[in-house]
């Protein structure tokens, strides 16, 4: 018996039936051929299928453009608006449905938040409209450079309303068991029924009886385009933490009048126009959505799905068991791990790869790329690593992995699980790598689950995993005269730079060793305790050195100046949109942000800093302590003395160059793969 039972329990939408409450709601799906035809690719079917595979009751295909006007860089999304994608979904329907689970597709349309910039490419069609659309000319508000819609003319609302009711009709003939209207996150359908948005005088705006019209039409002719025995169903934000939009007590009378007024079966509940809040941080509570989710099932009579950073089965199903919804959607958590229902129904919770909220998936997406996952590098590449294409190695080897980082980690447990012995010898207490560091910054407690899942699960499939166990020149011949390897992995990764090297001079800080200098890395290990006057210079601009001026400054630093030459702090962040959660975090620490401004000297407690577009503008500002987040080098001088051993070695993760976690964990799965 499952040890959640309100979870794997069946219910029903119309007239079918779902075999239990865990949801794929719709994301990025961005298996498509290009961005202009938007055809699922072979690898659709095998991603949806992998999901399928993994237990799902209910999949629900996000984001599909009903109307060329539609078209929205960066993104890559399918397209319904043309009958050439009615075969190709009908592959991805049929692979799904061969695992007992259902699909439905979702139907939208950008609006104003639809970047024309794909039907600006010199070879698509000259007569694309180089403009979004919206009710009325107000200006998106989300992004910089104001961009502003032509307001919708009276044609032009019927043509998108008939490509809602054509769209529905071509997924139903592709065998999908639902539809669903994108009426939340500030897409076209919200933008009517918000008063932001709609400063129409006509029938389309105005009253609130006039913005609720397009939803209620849109409803009602893909309900007429689908028939009677397809579900149909909407998302809708719970509320749109938007000065001046649409807030809870609005969005709980929208979904009362629309049972009324449209034949719906279900509301699948999100939050949040802004990204920020749709992709939450790993800090916030999971299942931090149910309150807004209760108070719109008080008002429904429809089932209503539920989103919000749901990454256990214990979570799931306390939020089915006090009422909050009736079923249970999981968006990143499935990229992170698609087999998360098999796991849960079989009481194996504890080796579910939970999402970390890194939002690694939303900034590839939101850079022109596919969907990934900081750590699951199968995303995407089920066809070649999904289930099933682990094969055990006939001639198992010995082998030794110097380094319990992410990549070592991954190698660990992929290359065990394939039947070779594995020992990896760790030098710090803890396994981790710069996955333990960033964990020990304010707030990014959760990354640090990357590293442990890692280890726990290479455990399990045998690898011997050791701390407090350094691999040095000096012990080298020891280690490999105790281990006797056929093959070691150098996954050693990377160092901090305390004498501040950069790529802007690409050399040391001068006079850095006059000072009190140290790695942002010996702060949060308590290696280096900073006080009194801190400046923390920023290269990097990702979340390290942000986080750690807001930890010196919480911690009793008198004052705490974060110094970038770059024009704000953060860049990095912007794609992963963790930069609207880091700047308030600054502000109330009372950290000093100078920007455009570097490092020319530091003599003793003086350090010089200029405006870089200015270099003659100079002030001299006064640090007990200077902590470094910049530059980093390979720490692999362990691969060279392996190898001229005669043994077989190579280098995976940061020891081969400076990255990040995606590229870490990847490297490592490839390698075990291979070896």
């Amino acid at each position: 018996m499952t040890p959640y039972p309100l979870l794997f329990s069946e219910w029903q939408l119309r007239t079918t039936r779902i075999k239990n409450r865990v949801v794929f709601p719709p994301t990025c799906p961005s298996w498509v051929s290009d961005p202009w035809n938007g055809l699922f690719t072979d690898q659709a079917v095998a991603y949806y299928a992998e999901r399928a595979k993994g237990g799902l009751g209910l999949i629900i295909i996000g984001a599909t453009h009903v109307h060329p006007s539609s078209l929205m860089a960066p993104l890559l999304m399918p397209q319904l608006w043309d009958d050439r994608n009615v075969e190709p979904l009908s592959r991805v329907a049929a692979a799904v449905h061969e695992h007992d689970c259902k699909l439905a597709i979702q139907l939208w349309h950008s609006g104003v938040r639809g970047f024309p910039t794909f039907k600006q490419e010199s070879t698509y069609d000259l007569d694309a409209t180089w403009y979004t659309l919206s009710p009325s000319q107000v200006p998106l508000g989300e992004f910089p450079g104001a961009s502003t819609p032509k307001e919708m003319s009276e044609e032009e609302i019927d043509e998108i309303l008939d490509a809602y009711a054509a769209a529905a009709a071509r997924a139903a003939a592709a065998g999908v068991d639902g539809v669903e209207l994108h009426l939340s996150h500030g897409y076209l359908p919200w933008q009517f029924i918000s008063p932001l948005y709609n400063q129409r005088t006509d029938r389309w705006g105005g009253s609130y009886e006039n913005r609720l019209r397009f939803p209620v039409e849109a409803l009602a002719r893909m309900r007429r385009a689908i028939g009677d025995d397809i579900f149909l169903g909407y998302r809708i934000n719970s509320t749109s933490f938007w000065p001046g939009d649409l807030e809870l007590d609005d969005v709980k009378r929208i979904v009362a009048d629309l049972e009324r007024q449209a034949d719906v079966d279900y509301v699948n509940v999100s939050a949040g126009v802004h990204h920020a809040f749709i992709h939450t941080p790993m800090e916030f509570e999971p299942g931090w959505e149910k309150g807004y989710a209760k108070a719109i099932r008080d008002v429904s009579s429809k089932p209503v799905l539920m989103v919000g950073r749901i990454t256990t089965p214990d979570v799931a199903e306390t939020l089915l068991e006090e009422g909050h919804a009736d079923a249970i959607c999981l968006a990143r958590q499935l990229f992170t791990d698609p087999d998360w229902a098999v796991k849960a129904a079989e009481g194996r919770a504890d080796d579910i790869r939970r999402c970390v909220a890194a939002n690694f998936c939303w900034k590839s997406v939101s850079r022109g790329g596919r969907v990934q996952c900081v750590y699951n590098p199968e995303i995407g590449r089920e066809a070649a690593w999904g289930k099933g294409t682990l094969q055990k190695v006939a001639s198992p080897k010995k082998v030794l992995v110097i380094g319990a980082g992410p990549a070592g980690l991954e190698f660990a447990r992929i290359a065990s699980a394939r039947g070779h012995e594995l020992v990896v010898l760790e030098q710090e207490a803890e396994v981790g790598g710069h996955v333990r560091l960033q964990s020990l910054l304010p707030s990014r407690g959760e990354y640090g689950l990357i590293a442990t899942w890692l280890a726990d699960q290479a455990r399990k499939n045998g690898a011997d995993v050791r701390t407090s166990s350094p691999v040095t020149a000096e012990n080298l011949d020891s280690v490999l005269g105790a281990e006797q390897p056929h093959h070691v992995v150098v996954a050693t990764g990377a160092r901090g730079s305390r004498d501040g090297f950069q790529g802007w001079t690409g050399a040391p800080l001068p006079g850095w060793e006059t000072g009190n200098c140290v790695g942002w890395d010996d702060v949060v290990t308590g290696k280096a305790g900073p006080s009194g006057r801190v400046i923390v210079l920023d290269d990097l601009c990702d979340v390290v050195a942000p986080l750690t001026a807001v930890a010196l400054a919480d911690n009793g630093a008198s004052s705490v100046q974060l110094v970038t030459r770059w024009p704000m702090v953060g860049l990095e962040t912007i794609l992963d949109v963790y930069l609207d959660w880091i700047l308030p975090k600054l502000y109330r620490a009372g950290v000093e942000v100078v920007v455009d401004h570097f490092v020319s000297r530091i003599d003793g407690t003086s350090v010089t800093l200029y405006n870089v577009h200015h270099p003659e503008a100079e002030q001299v500002v006064e640090a007990d302590w200077i902590v470094m987040s910049t530059g980093r080098k390979s720490a692999n001088e362990l691969y060279p003395l392996v190898s001229e051993r005669g043994i077989s070695v190579e280098t995976i993760g940061d020891a081969t160059a400076p990255r990040g976690t995606y590229e870490a964990v990847y490297e490592g799965h490839r390698q075990a793969r291979e070896i």
